[in-house]
């Protein structure tokens, strides 16, 4: 009788429905990889066997003062400290590196999704730079270049950084040498000629 019970589920599964069969061997099940998962549960129960440390180190230090308290005998004493006592202190330690180790990974990933959205917010911001900045403006006798008139640096009449900018106003090869500019590191503008 087992034999015919196990043949039967075997001789029904392929006159099945189609459709099943055809729909379980379309989505393959996809599991996670392993270590993101063990990673996951791992940095989960971190703080608790952090704080089950802790707790562990306080019973066995409250053993010890026990112990301790209903000895006269220092003699006897002391094998209470060895044993409770520095156990107590050696889980405090343990419970000590779990928690902070905890503390300092969550900090690593927060500064790591900071890393990524500045790095994400760096190519919008050179995409943007890349599509505005555009060849410099000739004139018949030399390049015209453009800088603020606080600013440090001379621009491309296309650059991101001045674009937009009513107080940018154009400067010529002799300017840029008098006020001592210096080029866009942006834009690189080249050295003015003249």
């Amino acid at each position: 009788m087992t034999q015919a019970a196990e043949s039967a589920p075997h001789s029904a599964s392929p006159s099945a429905s189609p459709a099943a069969a055809k729909r379980s061997t379309d989505l393959p099940l996809e599991l996670p990889d392993r270590r993101v998962f063990w990673d996951w549960v791992w940095s989960a129960i971190r703080p608790i066997v952090g704080w089950v440390l802790a707790l562990a180190g306080a019973i066995a230090l409250f053993v010890g003062w026990w112990g301790v308290s209903g000895q006269a005998l220092t003699a006897k004493q002391i094998p209470y400290l060895v044993s409770a006592g520095l156990t107590g202190v050696a889980l405090f330690i343990m419970a000590g590196v779990f928690l902070a180790t905890d503390d300092i990974r969550r900090q690593f990933t927060q500064i790591a999704e900071l890393q990524r959205k500045v790095d994400d917010l760096y190519a919008l911001f050179a995409a943007d730079i890349a599509a505005t900045v555009g060849a410099p403006v000739r004139t018949a006798d030399a390049t015209t270049y453009v800088a603020l008139p606080s600013g440090s640096s001379y621009h491309r009449p296309g650059c991101a950084l001045v674009a937009g900018k009513r107080e940018a106003a154009a400067v010529d090869a002799a300017a840029v040498r008098d006020r001592g500019l210096s080029p866009c590191r942006v834009c690189s503008p080249g050295s003015p000629t003249g």
